[in-house]
């Protein structure tokens, strides 16, 4: 019996290919063994806690493990309910506090009015959320990125508290590497520090007990490359460990303060083990743990008495970003 082979059968198959290659290739720019930069110098970390004035019970929280915990710094929304006299009066009753701008384009509603940045919004006027925002990427503008952040900015300062630095929600800013440039803009003009873009999990020096860690969007950018390869193509170069060490070498030329690293590997690694396994490997130079103790649980292991401890035993002194701006 003659097997017959359609068109229409050879076309599925070549796509199947297709999609299977670009899948492997996409995968492999965010697998391949990164060299780590040279840095020397005794090891310092900046402690700080995301999500300030997203609600009374985070705010809190953060608060809490800032007094009792090793918190050293902490970044607000203004996105969300009477951000400027949340900050005023926990600028007032902790003056020496650090707070930066925590910028918004995932979750909650624009400080503009949905019209003037249509790209960014759903039909309901909301910031599409990281399962979405993926795959609207290469279509929400610049113009109205620089548009919206830079009112974040000016809404955080008509508090009257100084920024201390500068970092965005999900990293989404950092990691669709147009973006980025918004972030730099901001941090040149306002003469800010900045988170540094390049997350310490893909050079893949750092293990913890429980496996996972790393950003969450990183993490739905591999998933979508995987999906949807084709609508991916465009994008490759704009995302990934590649792309990302190149806007850090982009953003030292334009004399941009940062640490020296973004340590993203307690994101979902809760545990006082876990922390203490991340301390344990931290790299010479100055370094930003992201933490979040409006999360469950992870207020109780920043303040673990054992944490402190272990921070003395391995000889990493707690800093603030004014060691940047030096």
């Amino acid at each position: 019996m003659e097997l017959v082979v359609t068109k229409s059968f050879k076309l599925k198959i070549m796509r199947n290919l297709l999609i299977w290659f670009l899948s492997i290739t996409f995968l492999s720019s965010c697998a391949k063994q990164l060299q780590l930069k040279a840095v020397h110098g005794e090891k310092i970390l900046i402690i700080n806690a995301d999500d300030l004035c997203m609600n009374n019970e985070t705010s809190n929280a953060i608060i809490e493990a800032y007094r009792n915990g090793i918190v050293t710094s902490t970044s607000a929304f203004v996105t969300f309910i009477d951000p400027v006299q949340t900050l005023k009066r926990i600028h007032n009753e902790y003056p020496d506090l650090p707070i930066g701008i925590h910028l918004n384009l995932t979750e909650g509603k624009p400080v503009l009015p949905a019209n003037e940045i249509p790209s960014l919004v759903d039909k309901e006027g909301n910031f599409f959320s990281p399962e979405k925002i993926i795959s609207k990427l290469s279509d929400m503008k610049i113009e109205e990125v620089r548009k919206e952040l830079n009112a974040q900015v000016k809404l955080f300062l008509s508090s009257g508290v100084p920024i201390d630095h500068i970092n965005c929600h999900h990293h989404i800013a950092v990691l669709y590497t147009p973006f980025h440039i918004v972030m730099r803009e901001i941090s040149v003009q306002y003469k800010v520090p900045m988170r540094n873009p390049v997350p310490y999990t893909i050079y893949k020096k750092m293990n913890v007990n429980s496996g996972g860690g790393g950003s969450f969007a990183t993490k739905k950018m591999i998933t979508y490359g995987i999906l949807h390869p084709f609508k991916s193509i465009p994008m490759m170069k704009k995302v990934g460990p590649t792309a990302f060490i190149e806007q850090e070498k982009i953003d030292k030329e334009a004399r941009v303060r940062m640490p020296d690293w973004f340590i993203d590997a307690f994101f979902e690694n809760a545990t006082v083990s876990d922390l203490n396994s991340i301390i344990k490997q931290l790299p010479e130079g100055i370094s930003e743990l992201m933490c979040h103790p409006g999360r469950p649980g992870e207020g109780k292991v920043l303040s673990d008495p054992d944490v402190r401890k272990n921070l003395e035993e391995c000889h990493v002194k707690l800093g603030q970003f004014d060691l940047v701006r030096k």
